[in-house]
């Protein structure tokens, strides 16, 4: 259970940044993770696709995404474990929408939301699928 206060979630909530700022935050990033970038297994971003990220946020009363980070554990024995980002759609009280299957209460204290609803998940990692230097400016 967490102990934090439930507060609304704005469907504007974010802020748009500079190319400047977006440099620094990840360039602080990547030399924070040098180590693991040594090890060939340092993940910078994971892109989605548009379809996906609307059918997300077209599900009934959705308002905001929310990222969770995580950890696939070793599964094929290549002693890799690998970064996962699961993209989930919130409800303006900062509620996760998720299926009802779930039987136990997630990260944060998540409530589930409808039967239907969806985890976003399998977005193609950085740097295998980066942008090309300088972007599409």
């Amino acid at each position: 259970m967490n102990d934090f206060p439930k507060r609304p979630i704005p469907s504007d909530t974010g802020a748009f940044i500079s190319l400047e700022e977006m440099v620094t935050l990840t360039k602080n990033h990547d030399e924070d993770h040098v180590n693991q970038k040594s090890f060939g297994t340092h993940v910078k971003a994971m892109c989605f696709g548009k379809d996906k990220i609307i059918e997300l946020l077209d599900q009934p009363g959705a308002t905001a995404l929310r990222i969770y980070y995580g950890i696939k554990v070793d599964t094929d024995g290549d002693g890799i474990k690998e970064k996962k980002m699961i993209l989930v759609a919130v409800d303006e009280e900062g509620n996760d929408i998720l299926p009802t299957e779930t039987t136990n209460a997630g990260p944060g204290g998540v409530v589930s939301k409808g039967a239907m609803a969806k985890i976003l998940d399998s977005g193609l990692p950085c740097p295998e699928y980066c942008s090309k230097p300088g972007g599409k400016g």
